[in-house]
């Protein structure tokens, strides 16, 4: 297995084994399977290497199929599904070892003129002002070895009773902000890959709050409870830039049957709403 990373260039950094084909590294994090946000922040890198046309990316929608392993390459294959004058779509496949661990379609669109509009931003205090989320989790005996591995964002959570009256969450929406932790390249396309990458980082736990747990608690999440990312889609409004400080309204409007809804709407420090996710989630608590 790999060492763990300290920043996404290696990730992101795919390799070419053929028209329309790839070949990515993974981040070393040691999870039994491999990251969702790792996976598809590597489909939208993969689907936007073949788009040339100026589009930029505007969607993906991914479903997880089965585990990826840690320890095999990972392979990528586009189908180039649409070209138009305005959008263009794609297919991307993910295969180890000759088996299909997720699927995701990725639309890219020009940047035109249209109808334009954004809510506003989340009661929350500035990052400077936050607690990192290691510093949250001291009260639960620390992060645990798996979610000290990821480095390459950084998190700060706002405090909780400067969050807004809410009639769409289960349990009060948790601000938190999220950036890479080391510079990235200007690229717009690398910028979407890494607000994808963190994007799958504190979903899950949202799940769990209204069931007694909250961010701050990813030791305990690991020991009480098992979790699988179902499918997962994020809608980008606007430009990102991921080495900045982005606001992340997470919320969970529903669950049943350990299936649960997380929603995330994704602020720059403007105010603007740049990006909206949502992901349904398996849990299964652990028997002992």
């Amino acid at each position: 297995m790999s060492a763990p990373t300290s920043g996404l260039a290696d990730v992101f950094d795919l390799e070419s084994t053929g028209p329309d084909r790839w070949q990515g590294s993974n981040d070393g994090v040691r999870l039994p399977q491999l990251f969702g946000g790792q996976l598809v922040a590597q489909s939208i890198l993969a689907a936007g290497h073949t788009v040339t046309d100026g589009k930029a990316i505007s969607s993906v929608h991914t479903h997880f199929l089965r585990p990826g392993s840690p320890n095999h390459a990972t392979e990528f294959s586009v189908d180039r599904l649409r070209d138009g004058k305005r959008l263009s779509t794609r297919g991307v496949d993910v295969h180890q070892d000759g088996r299909l661990v997720c699927r995701s379609t990725v639309s890219a669109s020009s940047i035109d003129e249209g109808i334009t509009h954004s809510r506003a931003t989340p009661a929350a205090l500035p990052p400077e002002e936050c607690v990192t989320l290691q510093e949250l989790a001291e009260a639960d005996g620390g992060l645990g070895e798996v979610w000290e591995e990821f480095s390459a964002i950084e998190i700060r959570v706002s405090p909780l009773d400067l969050q807004s009256p809410t009639t769409h969450s289960a349990a009060p929406p948790r601000n938190i902000w999220m950036r890479s932790a080391q510079p990235l390249s200007n690229g717009p396309l690398i910028h979407v890959a890494a607000l994808a990458y963190a994007s799958d980082l504190m979903l899950m736990a949202t799940a769990l709050t209204p069931h007694g747990y909250d961010i701050g608690q990813e030791h305990s999440l690991d020991t009480d409870w098992t979790g699988v990312s179902l499918d997962h889609t994020m809608w980008f409004q606007r430009p990102v830039r991921a080495d900045e400080w982005l606001l992340f309204e997470h919320s969970t409007p529903t669950a049943h049957a350990g299936r649960a809804v997380v929603n995330a709407a994704v602020f720059d420090r403007s105010g603007l709403q740049i990006c909206q996710i949502t992901q349904e989630a398996l849990l299964i608590a652990r028997v002992e």
